[in-house]
C-alpha cells in the first residue's frame, strides 16, 4: 500500500496524525520488540488478513473490557545473546538469564490462552499454540542459576567440590592470619586490628615503615602510602592453594557456560520465533488496551471501494475526551462514499470547524482497517480494501525547496492525478487550489475535482470555494456536505450535515463579533449578489433541513410510543389468552368433578330404589334424582340463555327454562300456593319456584299436547320399569330413532368411556333405549362392553340385535 505519494511518506503520515497513533500504540506495548512492531506497524496484504488481525485485537478487547489482566508480554531483549551464541562467544550469566525469562513467559502465555476463557479466542488461540520453547534449554537454564544469578553448586558435582575445598581453606587462612595478628612480630606494627584481601590474597594492614623488615609480601599500599598490605609468609602456602582452587573453579564455571552457550545456539531458530510471537501477541494487546481506550469497534472489511463509517470518531480526539476532566467531548459523524453514495464527497463550512479533522478520521479509519486496528466508529460500518491512500493535507511550503504554499498543494495534486491506479483507491485534498488567486483557484479546484471523478476512486475534498459546492447540487457523481456552526455561542458544533453545503459564516461571525453596520453591508456589496445569494440559499436550505429533522424526530418518537403500545397490546392478548387457557382448564375440571359426584349418588339411588322394590321408594328415588340432577347442573358451566319470553302464562306442558339449573323442560305441575311448581327436565321432574321460570317460544299446540301427555305419564311413571317385559319389545327398537353408540375400531377402556358418557346424556334426556355397536371382531370388545352393561345402574335388561338391527355385533339396552 502506498501512502501519500506526491509528498514525502513521513511527512504525510504526521500531517494525517498516523504517525502519532502508532506512537500511542507504542507506548502501549509491554516490551521493546512489541514497541517495535507497533510503531512501524504494516499493513495487511489482504482483506482477509486484516479481518483476521482486528478479529484478534477484538479478543484481546474482551480481557481489557472485562478487567482480566493479560499474562505479561514484557519479554526481554535477546538477539544479541542469541547471534552471539551462533558466533561461539561464550555467554555469561546475565547473557543466558534473560533466555529462561523468554521461555517462561512464553510457557505463561501457552497456559493463558489455551486455557478455558471468558470467550473464544480463536486468533488468539491460534498464534498462542505456535509458541513453541525450547523447554529443554529453560529447564538447564533454571538448575543452572540459583535466586541471586550466580551458577549454583547444582549445576555440576565438580564444581560444588571444589567450592566446599575453596571454603575449607578460606577458613583454615582466616584463622591463621588472626592467629598472626596476635603474634609480636606483626602486632607492633599492626596499622589496625584488622586483615582483608588483596590481589585474592590474605593480608594484613602493616605500618609503611614495616616494608622492609622482610615479615611478608607488600601486595598493596593505602592511598596515603602510610599503609602497607603485606602477605605474611606463613600465608604464603595457603594462599597458593586458596588461588588453584578458585582458579579450578572458574575454569569449571566456563565450562558450564560453555555448553549453556552451546545449547542456545542448537536452539537459536526456536528462540527466536518464540519471541516473534510473543512480540505479536505484546503488539496485539497493544492495539487492544489503545483500542478499547478510543472506544473502537470490529467494522466489516470489504474488497469494493467504499467508505460506510457510522458515528466515525478521530481516534487521538477520542483518546484526549476519555482522559478524566477532558474539556470538550469528541463529536461523531456519519461519512458516505462510494456504493450507493457518490464517490466525492466535498466538504464545506467555517474556519477551524471541523473539516480538516473529518477528511483525517476517513483516512485513519482505511488505514487502521487496513492493519488490523479497532476502528473508532459504530460495529455497523464497512470500509473498503484500499491498496492506495493518496493525501494533500497540511502546509507543504519549504524555504529551501523553493516551494511556496500553493505551489507545494500543486505539486502533491499533480503527484496524485499523474500516479498510475492499481486498486481500490482513497484521495484526501485539504483546501484544494487555496493560497492563489480566489477566482482563478477556483477554477483550478473545479477542474480538478471534475478529473478525479472521471478516474475509479473516492475522494473527501474541503473547500471554501462556491464552485465545488455547486457541483454537489448539479453533478450526480459529488454529494455535499457542510459542518454545522453554533451562532449564539460562536462556535463550531463539528457535527458534519450531509446533502448541503456548509457557510462560510464569515458575515454572521462578524456581526456577532460587533464589526460596524455599514462595513457589514459595504462588504456584502463587494461580494457580488451571487455569493450573497448562494449563502442565503444556504442558511434557508439549513433552516429547512432542521424543521425536517425535528419532524422527524417527533416522527421517531411517535413509532417508538405507537411500537410500545402495540407491544403491550401483544402482552394483553397473550396473557388473556393464557387466562382463557386456565379458565378452561378449570371449568373442564369443574364438570369433571361434577359429573363424577353425580354419577355415585345416581348409582346409590338406583341400588336403594332396587332393593326397595315399592312405588313409593320408587317416588324417592325419582324425587332423589332430581335433586341430584339439579346440584349437578348447578356445578356446571351455564351456558348464554336463549331468547325468553319474560312473564308468558304457564301452563301444563310449557316449556320453560329453568335459570338455577341452565336447562329447559316441561311443566308438570302448576305452581302451588308456596308458588312452588314441578318441571320435568329429562327423565327428571324437580321442584323450583315459579320467579326461577322462563318461558321459551311456545311449541305447536299439539306438540303441547303431546308434551303434556309425556309428562303426565313421566310423573305417573315408576323409576325402573316393570319385571317380566317381553324381550320381543326390544326386537322392535328402530335403529333409526334410537340413540346410537359406535364403538367399533376403538379400545376396550376407550370404548368404555364413550358407552359411560352415552348412558350419562340418555339417563339426562330421557332416553328409554340404547343402541351400542361394537361389532363382531374377536369377540373381546363384545364381551367387555355387555359385562359392563350388566352391572351398570342405568340398564335394565340388554339383548343382542336382530338381523335387521345389526345382529349379534349390536346390543340394544333398555334403560332403568
Amino acid at each position: 500500500m502506498s501512502i501519500g505519494k506526491g509528498m514525502n511518506e513521513a511527512g504525510f503520515l504526521k500531517a494525517l496524525d498516523w504517525a502519532a497513533l502508532l506512537e500511542r500504540l507504542a507506548a502501549e506495548a509491554q516490551s521493546s520488540a512489541g514497541r517495535t512492531l507497533s510503531a512501524g506497524l504494516s499493513l495487511a496484504a489482504s482483506p482477509g488478513e486484516a479481518a483476521r488481525r482486528m478479529a484478534a485485537v477484538a479478543e484481546l478487547a474482551t480481557f481489557v473490557e472485562a478487567g482480566d489482566p493479560l499474562p505479561s508480554l514484557a519479554t526481554p531483549p535477546i538477539e544479541a545473546t542469541v547471534g552471539a551464541a551462533e558466533k561461539g562467544m561464550v555467554l555469561g550469566a546475565d547473557d543466558v538469564r534473560p533466555l529462561g525469562e523468554l521461555i517462561q513467559i512464553a510457557e505463561d502465555v501457552r497456559r493463558a490462552f489455551l486455557g478455558p476463557t471468558r470467550a473464544p479466542i480463536p486468533e488468539i488461540a491460534a498464534l498462542a499454540a505456535g509458541l513453541e520453547p525450547p523447554r529443554g534449554l529453560g529447564r538447564t537454564i533454571a538448575a543452572t542459576f540459583d535466586a541471586s544469578g550466580e551458577i549454583s553448586d547444582a549445576a555440576s558435582p565438580e564444581l560444588a567440590r571444589l567450592r566446599e575445598e575453596r571454603k575449607a581453606l578460606s577458613e583454615n587462612a582466616r584463622v591463621a592470619i588472626e592467629r598472626l595478628m596476635r603474634a609480636d612480630e606483626y602486632a607492633s606494627v599492626l596499622q589496625d586490628q584488622f586483615f582483608t584481601v588483596r590481589a585474592e590474597r590474605f593480608v594484613l594492614p602493616l605500618r609503611a615503615s614495616a616494608k622492609s623488615l622482610g615479615l611478608g609480601i607488600v601486595h598493596d599500599t593505602s592511598r596515603t602510602g602510610e599503609t602497607v598490605f603485606v602477605e605474611p609468609t606463613a600465608l604464603v602456602s595457603a594462599n597458593n592453594r586458596l588461588k588453584v582452587v578458585e582458579l579450578d573453579i572458574r575454569r569449571e564455571s566456563r565450562r558450564i557456560l560453555e555448553a549453556l552457550t552451546a545449547d542456545v545456539a542448537a536452539v537459536a531458530p526456536a528462540l527466536r520465533a518464540c519471541a516473534a510471537t510473543l512480540a505479536t501477541l505484546d503488539a496485539t494487546g497493544a492495539a487492544a488496551r489503545l483500542g478499547v481506550a478510543y472506544g473502537g469497534s470490529v467494522i466489516s472489511i470489504v474488497e469494493e471501494a467504499v467508505v460506510d463509517l457510522r458515528q466515525a470518531r478521530h481516534p487521538l480526539l477520542a483518546l484526549a475526551a476519555a482522559t478524566p476532566n477532558a474539556a470538550r467531548r469528541v463529536v461523531a459523524n456519519d461519512v458516505a462514499l462510494g456504493g450507493a453514495a457518490p464517490a466525492i464527497l466535498v466538504v464545506s463550512g467555517p474556519n477551524a470547524g471541523g473539516k480538516t479533522v473529518l477528511m483525517k478520521t476517513v483516512g485513519l479509519a482505511a488505514l487502521m482497517a487496513r492493519a488490523g486496528l479497532l476502528v473508532p466508529a459504530a460495529p455497523d460500518s464497512r470500509i473498503g480494501f484500499f491498496d492506495e491512500v493518496r493525501a494533500d493535507i497540511g502546509d507543504p511550503q519549504s524555504v529551501l525547496g523553493d516551494l511556496s504554499t500553493f505551489s507545494g498543494h500543486l505539486a502533491n495534486v499533480g503527484a496524485i492525478l499523474n500516479a498510475p491506479l492499481g486498486g481500490p483507491t482513497l484521495v484526501l485534498l485539504d483546501e484544494l487550489m487555496a493560497g492563489t488567486n480566489p477566482d482563478q483557484g477556483a477554477a483550478l479546484a473545479r477542474a480538478t475535482a471534475e478529473a478525479l471523478a472521471e478516474r475509479p476512486v473516492l475522494a473527501v475534498i474541503t473547500t471554501h470555494y462556491d464552485s465545488l459546492k455547486a457541483l454537489g447540487e448539479s453533478d450526480p457523481r459529488f454529494a455535499n456536505a457542510g459542518m454545522e456552526y453554533d451562532l449564539e455561542r460562536l462556535r463550531p458544533t463539528f457535527r458534519l450535515a450531509l446533502g448541503a453545503p456548509g457557510r462560510a459564516y464569515a458575515f454572521d461571525i462578524a456581526a456577532r463579533m460587533g464589526l460596524p453596520r455599514s462595513l457589514l453591508e459595504r462588504a456584502r456589496a463587494l461580494a457580488g449578489d451571487s455569493s450573497v445569494g448562494l449563502e442565503s440559499a444556504i442558511a434557508r436550505l439549513e433552516a429547512r433541513e432542521a424543521a425536517l429533522a425535528r419532524d422527524a424526530e417527533r416522527l421517531a418518537e411517535a413509532e417508538a410510543s405507537a411500537s410500545a403500545t402495540a407491544e403491550a397490546q401483544r402482552d394483553a392478548t397473550a396473557a388473556l389468552v393464557r387466562r382463557e387457557r386456565e379458565l378452561g382448564h378449570k371449568a373442564r375440571e369443574a364438570v369433571e368433578s361434577a359429573v363424577a359426584e353425580a354419577r355415585a349418588e345416581i348409582r346409590q339411588i338406583v341400588h336403594r330404589a332396587q332393593e326397595a322394590g315399592s312405588s313409593r321408594a320408587a317416588e324417592a328415588g325419582r324425587e332423589d334424582l332430581g335433586r341430584v340432577a339439579a346440584l349437578a347442573l348447578g356445578k356446571l358451566p351455564r351456558p348464554d340463555a336463549p331468547a325468553v319470553t319474560p312473564g308468558a302464562a304457564l301452563e301444563i306442558g310449557a316449556r320453560v327454562r329453568v335459570e338455577r339449573l341452565g336447562a329447559e323442560g316441561v311443566i308438570a305441575q302448576l305452581p302451588d300456593g308456596r308458588g312452588r311448581a314441578k318441571v320435568t327436565v329429562g327423565k327428571m321432574t324437580v321442584e323450583v319456584g315459579a320467579d326461577e321460570l322462563r318461558a321459551v317460544s311456545a311449541p305447536p299446540r299439539r306438540a303441547t299436547r303431546a308434551a303434556a301427555a309425556a309428562a303426565r305419564a313421566t310423573a305417573a311413571a315408576a323409576t325402573t320399569r316393570a319385571p317380566g317385559a317381553s324381550e320381543d319389545a326390544l326386537a322392535l327398537v328402530s335403529q333409526s330413532s334410537t340413540p346410537t353408540v359406535d364403538l367399533r375400531g376403538q379400545t376396550g377402556d376407550d370404548a368404555l368411556a364413550v358407552v359411560e358418557a352415552a348412558l350419562d346424556r340418555a339417563a339426562l334426556s330421557g332416553q328409554s333405549h340404547l343402541m351400542v355397536v361394537h361389532g363382531h371382531g374377536t369377540g373381546a370388545l363384545r364381551k367387555r362392553i355387555r359385562g359392563y352393561l350388566d352391572d351398570s345402574p342405568y340398564v335394565a335388561r340388554w339383548a343382542p340385535g336382530t338381523p335387521r338391527q345389526g345382529g349379534d355385533g349390536v346390543s340394544v339396552v333398555e334403560l332403568r
